[in-house]
């Protein structure tokens, strides 16, 4: 919370950030604070509080920005007062580096085609299987969580041992399990990993793969839980991974490559520009040897 005479003043300046923001001084902007030479003045905090904040907010806001310039200016004065290396190359690098990627997000953003079509998407990941090569298992996978010696145990336990196993036995899972208020998940169509599975059904195993090559149905229980489990599909470590999976990973992918295709042909042409006028130059010799003085 401010002092009262911090606060005072904090809203003094606040309101003569609203009249600055209007334009309704022409005289020399005041001043806010000093440290040894640097100097803040009003101008420097116009846009700092935001139309619609109370003159409480706003004293607030304007105290705490002060306060952390003064901070911040009498360490620098400090530190440029002793520290002797010199930053000016690493401070230019940083600026060209700035205003050269300024320069190329600009072109990328006027020229770059960034519509992806479907089958842009499934060429590329034809054409690339061994990028999306799993980690873990996955699974498409329906279950119901029930309380054990429940009313409907056997119904259930009908439907997941069904061959073959439809979507309206999804439904009727589904139904059942609202009709005791048993959690469960329906979805027979989204993969998950197999882990995930696992963190909400006790499933345990060392070897997944073969697991679920053996088990497509699971009912298990403990001593006040029956789950009920169908492995609708699923695929192990090592297999390639569902398009479906891979849809928004493979559409930043190219567009990623068509990036890099307009800077390396951007680069290419400004300096077969340079060089046609006449701007490049380098030295004849075929190796240059550097020391230091």
């Amino acid at each position: 919370m401010l002092s009262n005479k911090s606060n005072t003043k904090a809203l003094c300046i606040a309101a003569l950030l609203m009249l600055t923001a209007c334009g309704t001084s022409d005289e020399q902007s005041p001043l806010v604070a000093r440290v040894y030479d640097y100097e803040l003045r009003m101008d420097d905090l116009v846009g700092l509080v935001g139309e619609g904040v109370s003159a409480e907010d706003s004293a607030a806001i304007v105290d705490n920005y002060v306060d952390q310039w003064v901070r911040q200016k009498v360490i620098l004065a400090k530190a440029e007062k002793n520290v002797k290396d010199d930053f000016s190359r690493q401070m230019n690098e940083y600026r060209n580096s700035l205003l050269t990627f300024a320069y190329e997000q600009q072109i990328v953003a006027q020229i770059m085609d960034t519509v992806v079509t479907d089958s842009q998407i499934e060429e590329y990941y034809e054409a690339n299987t061994e990028q999306f090569l799993l980690k873990n298992a996955i699974v498409k996978a329906v279950y119901v969580a029930a309380p054990k010696r429940n009313a409907i145990d056997g119904k259930l336990k009908g439907l997941v041992y069904k061959n073959p196993f439809r979507d309206e036995d999804i439904v009727e899972m589904q139904a059942l399990a609202k009709r005791i208020g048993a959690a469960g998940s329906y979805d027979g169509n989204s993969w998950m990993p197999f882990y995930t599975l696992q963190s909400v059904v006790p499933i345990t195993t060392y070897n997944e793969s073969l697991y679920l090559r053996q088990n497509r149905t699971i009912v298990l229980a403990d001593d006040s839980t029956c789950w009920y489990v169908r492995i609708l599909d699923y695929k192990i470590s090592d297999d390639v991974s569902p398009l479906e999976l891979q849809k928004d990973n493979i559409r930043a992918i190219i567009l990623n490559h068509r990036k890099l295709d307009i800077l390396n042909r951007l680069q290419a042409d400004l300096l077969k520009e340079a060089e046609e006028g006449g701007h490049v130059e380098r030295a004849k010799q075929k190796s240059l040897i550097v020391t230091k003085s």
